[in-house]
């Protein structure tokens, strides 16, 4: 075996260093987790601003909602929504009632890092803009939201239960 000069050796430990480094680099961080109290303020915000959109009866708030979403209404089949047929869905309820949020509880929120169910009593009143009539629509809101590529939030799922 020829014996090894000083500058072979540092040769050595210079290759050994920068295969080793080089080792570490390739080693991908874990991506940072948003901590549960984190996540539920980010959904608790989202409800806020959602009931706070939809109370001014607009159509505002159906941009909480993904693209596509599954709904399960009472008395209805499950399917698979879009956006545009929600608002077509409204543009009936509107045309027909002055919709009025009477009262929604504290939302309840269980938290996963990309995706939450929320869920809260609700209260409103549906007025017949003909006769008058009143209809009272009380229940719980139950939606299961999607973080997006861009961080936001998106309702993915929505039921209800009335009372």
């Amino acid at each position: 075996m020829k014996n090894l000069n000083f500058q072979d050796l540092l040769l050595l430990v210079f290759l050994f260093s920068l295969a080793f480094g080089c080792q570490q680099g390739d080693q991908s961080e874990e991506p940072k987790k948003t901590s549960s109290a984190e996540l539920k303020d980010q959904i608790k915000t989202q409800v806020d601003s959602l009931y706070s959109v939809y109370e001014k009866f607009g159509y505002d708030w159906i941009d909480f909602y993904d693209n596509e979403f599954t709904a399960i209404y009472p008395n209805s089949p499950v399917k698979v929504n879009s956006r545009d047929s929600l608002k077509a869905q409204w543009d009936g309820i509107y045309e027909k009632f002055t919709v009025k949020l009477v009262e929604r509880g504290e939302p309840t929120i269980i938290e996963s890092e990309d995706m939450a169910i929320s869920y809260n009593s609700f209260n409103e009143i549906f007025i017949d803009k003909k006769t008058n009539d009143t209809v009272k629509n009380v229940g719980t809101y139950i939606v299961a939201w999607k973080r997006q590529a861009d961080d936001s939030w998106k309702i993915v799922f929505e039921t209800l239960h009335n009372n």
